[in-house]
């Protein structure tokens, strides 16, 4: 570390420890005492989660202690103050030790990684030597909250160190642990002399994983690789060891029986006829021809599954072009239909108004309403009875389409303010709503209001009769079929 940040780094904790010195606030926390000693458990396990427990464990430990105390005055009842006094105290040495917990932080950066990455490894679950690198690594912390950064400086890369075997040691543990308890229990049963190529054979597999994920201890994909061969190779040993022992307590021509019995039966299953006169190489020799014969057959049969396969999939894609092709005209059939009975529709609704009450016109698969006629009070939302003859005609021409979806858009000019144009269009299209609903014309479920403001002019605001033009109501009719 360089002197200018080591300066500044003890300027901090000195700083810190005379604040440590200081006497407590003179205001006590307020409030219910359950609540109180709650909050505070909840403090120091986020404290704890945090990890400054071991970042800061001295002041850590006071105010655990503190909150104990606090606890077990509450269960017994105690008053008040000796209540608030304690929690107090926790919540002091608790924001000292979160302060020191972020210097210790930044001394050890890298010394922390390492100990999380050997806890992620499952470290921990390895007992003792685990434990042995947290109390080197507690011996850092404490310095620090002892204002001793140079013993942390000096040692953290050796606790570091520490804490990378160990993590490799969890690693090794983790893909290798249950081979190295077959191999124990091999030892314990003298595998070694019964079956000594085998268990060379399981050893060296066991050293090569071994060594491996000591050198490449994040490539998890190999690790696993070799860790399985190694496990294989263990139970191999074991049933080498096992054949072993049965053929020793078995007289030679027991033994010789037995390898009868087991080529026997393979070659019923491979239809090899009876080969007992035969020596075992010569059964083997037979049934590797056997095999190989099986083998021709299946990839011929195989082949010709592959063409048969080719075959369905050209007729089913034939099928389902003419199918496609039926669909697509019924398709078009409907839509033609469709489109002949919208325009029909459209035609009807057009009649129904004059050109100052409304222009009707299509978008789309939309009719809609341009309501030229339909007057407001300047300012206001309230429909008057000069609009209910055009609004009838409205009613009439969703009426036309049966139950559509019916959209309402409230449109203002650009005098005055955007923010209350838009509340006052979006009011408009609201009481249109209402008044249909009303009327019993759809269910409010299928019509809805907005209000766009002066966000889409149809013509330019700088005539009267662009403004006029651009103050309106539009309804669009969604039939439920569209074309």
């Amino acid at each position: 570390m360089n002197k200018p940040f080591r300066f500044l780094l003890l300027g901090f904790v000195l700083s810190f420890a005379g604040a440590c010195a200081t006497p407590l606030p003179g205001g006590m926390p307020t409030g219910n005492p359950g609540e109180l000693v709650k909050q505070f458990e909840a403090d120091l396990t986020h404290a704890r989660s945090n990890q400054v427990n071991v970042l800061a464990p001295g002041l850590f430990n006071d105010a655990q202690s503190a909150f104990m105390k606090a606890k077990q005055l509450l269960d017994k009842g105690a008053k008040l103050t000796d209540i608030q006094k304690y929690v107090a105290e926790g919540r002091a040495s608790l924001k000292k030790a979160e302060e020191i917990a972020q210097v210790s932080r930044t001394i050890l950066g890298e010394t922390n990684n390492a100990r999380d990455k050997a806890l992620k490894a499952g470290a921990d679950r390895l007992g003792e030597p685990y434990m042995d690198v947290e109390k080197q690594y507690l011996k850092l912390t404490k310095a620090i909250e002892n204002d001793n950064l140079s013993y942390a400086q000096k040692n953290a890369a050796e606790v570091q160190a520490s804490f990378r075997n160990v993590e490799i040691m969890a690693i090794k543990n983790n893909a290798l642990g249950d081979v190295r308890k077959m191999m124990i229990e091999a030892d314990k049963a003298k595998v070694q002399k019964i079956a000594p190529t085998a268990y060379n054979d399981a050893l060296q597999a066991l050293n090569d994983a071994d060594a491996y994920i000591g050198k490449n201890p994040y490539q998890a994909e190999t690790i696993n690789q070799k860790a399985a061969h190694a496990e294989f190779m263990a139970r191999r040993m074991m049933t080498i060891s096992q054949e072993s022992t049965k053929f020793k307590e078995m007289s030679p021509e027991a033994s010789a029986l037995y390898v009868e019995r087991l080529l026997a039966r393979l070659g019923k299953t491979m239809n090899t006829g009876d080969l007992r006169d035969k020596d075992p190489e010569a059964q083997l020799s037979a049934m590797s021809v056997a095999v190989e014969t099986m083998e021709q057959k299946n990839q011929s049969l195989a082949k010709d599954n592959l063409n048969y396969q080719s075959q369905i999939a050209n007729l089913e894609q034939q099928l389902t072009g003419l199918q496609g092709y039926s669909r697509e005209q019924e398709a078009a059939k409907r839509k033609l239909a469709a489109e002949r009975e919208f325009n029909e529709k459209f035609n009807k609704v057009q009649r129904f108004f004059r050109p100052d009450e409304a222009e009707v016109y299509k978008q789309g698969g939309q009719l809609v309403i341009r309501m030229r006629g339909i007057q407001f009070p300047v300012g206001q939302a309230t429909l008057t009875p000069e609009n209910y003859t055009l609004l009838s005609k409205v009613q009439q021409a969703i009426g036309t389409f049966g139950q559509p979806t019916v959209t309402i858009e409230g449109h203002t000019d650009s005098t005055g303010s955007a923010q209350v144009n838009q509340e006052l269009s979006q009011k408009r299209a609201e009481a249109v709503k209402t008044y249909l609903v009303a009327n019993k014309t759809l269910p409010a479920s299928r019509i809805r209001a907005t209000g766009y403001g002066p966000s889409r002019p149809l013509a330019p605001e700088t005539t009267p009769e662009g403004r006029a033009m651009n103050r309106r109501i539009d309804v669009l009719i969604t039939p439920s079929q569209t074309p």
